[in-house]
């Protein structure tokens, strides 16, 4: 908004006087999203004739705000997916508000299984309403692949020595979080 100044008034005239004086009387707000400022001027002959003009100003943000999606999250388990919080949203900004508001709306999951998918959802809101949504992506599941060893070598006289698969050779298998299934493939030679 343009400081108020008696040159915005560029056709004050009268029949007597050359110059009428022009005086600027301040100005009154109303309203937020839109705010209507109304200012007046007074305009004076050099008999003491005046006349008062009013300008209004209306500023209106329609310009929403903006922010990007924060980083997404992998967890292996539900108890280690973090509580919402706003702080995430680190470069949210705006053409009028200074600090645009950020608020946590909604977790909303896929019901998928390894991954399961969560949508976190953050609202980025101006001073005059104007909102856009951002999203945060959590991945629960288990992505470490699980471990074993190779049982040990066995040496036979003959093919039908050979005995039949077993997967209790096996001994020592592990995972990160998650119960492990050992299960015979092939034979290979």
């Amino acid at each position: 908004v343009p400081v108020a100044s008696a040159a915005d008034i560029t056709d004050a005239s009268d029949n007597c006087t050359a110059v009428p004086t022009v005086v600027y009387n301040g100005e009154t707000t109303a309203g937020t999203c839109p705010l209507t400022i109304t200012r007046t001027w007074d305009i004076t002959d050099d008999c003491g004739n005046t006349i008062t003009v009013t300008q209004t100003i209306i500023v209106d943000d329609n310009t929403n705000p903006t922010a990007s999606n924060p980083g997404d999250i992998n967890v292996s388990d539900p108890s280690l997916i973090p509580a919402p919080d706003a702080s995430v949203v680190t470069d949210e900004a705006d053409n009028c508000t200074l600090n645009p508001l950020v608020a946590w709306v909604s977790d909303i999951s896929d019901n998928g299984n390894c991954p399961e998918i969560i949508t976190r959802t953050y609202s980025v809101t101006d001073d005059c309403l104007n909102q856009i949504l951002v999203t945060q992506l959590i991945y629960l599941g288990d992505a470490i692949i699980p471990t074993a060893s190779n049982p040990a070598p066995l040496a036979v006289q003959c093919i039908g020595d050979v005995p039949a698969p077993d997967v209790t050779v096996v001994t020592d298998e592990a995972d990160n979080g998650g119960v492990t299934t050992v299960t015979w493939e092939d034979d290979t030679s």
